[in-house]
């Protein structure tokens, strides 16, 4: 049977090879991330074009909040709905079935549904949110680097040995 001492100590090492495990895995997992953000390429009109081949209908979140406003949300999530099964059942662009339902029309103009379909337009709290943790990330950066350039408390430098000892 162990005593406590014994029992705390055991606990005190596994969670110590935890640890070291979940470090040496992180700093894989980061190695790796930064291999894969080297050879990153963005190209913005690339981009556009991809987004573009829906006809708009990645914005249909856009839109039936904002025609939800006029007609309820029910209402405008049934008429988004049906416009986005019929661009995608019959291969037709998505900004056409929104221009041919009086539900829509009737409470939007062209202009408004170009807007909304607009993904430039829809980007919400993504700029402060990746503001924000692109400032922590630089704050916990300097930490950690800071942080290594420390010596560690409690340890004092190896000296070298001599042969005679």
């Amino acid at each position: 049977m162990q005593t406590e001492h014994e029992a705390d100590r055991t606990t005190s090492i596994m969670m110590s090879r935890a640890l070291t495990q979940a470090c040496e895995l992180t700093g894989d997992m980061l190695a790796r991330l930064a291999m894969l953000l080297a050879g990153l390429q963005v190209f913005p009109d690339r981009m556009r074009q991809n987004i573009e081949l829906s006809g708009g209908l990645i914005m249909a979140e856009a839109l039936m909040l904002e025609l939800g406003r006029h007609i309820g949300r029910q209402r405008a999530h049934d008429a988004v709905y049906e416009a986005a099964q019929g661009s995608v059942t019959k291969g037709r662009p998505f900004r056409e079935f929104l221009a041919e339902d009086p539900h829509i029309t009737t409470r939007l103009t062209p202009e408004q549904i170009e807007a909304l379909l607009d993904p430039a337009q829809y980007t919400g709290l993504c700029r402060p949110f990746a503001e924000h943790g692109a400032a922590a990330a630089r704050e916990t950066a300097a930490a950690i680097t800071e942080r290594l350039a420390q010596p560690a408390p409690g340890l004092t430098p190896a000296r070298p040995r001599s042969r005679g000892s």
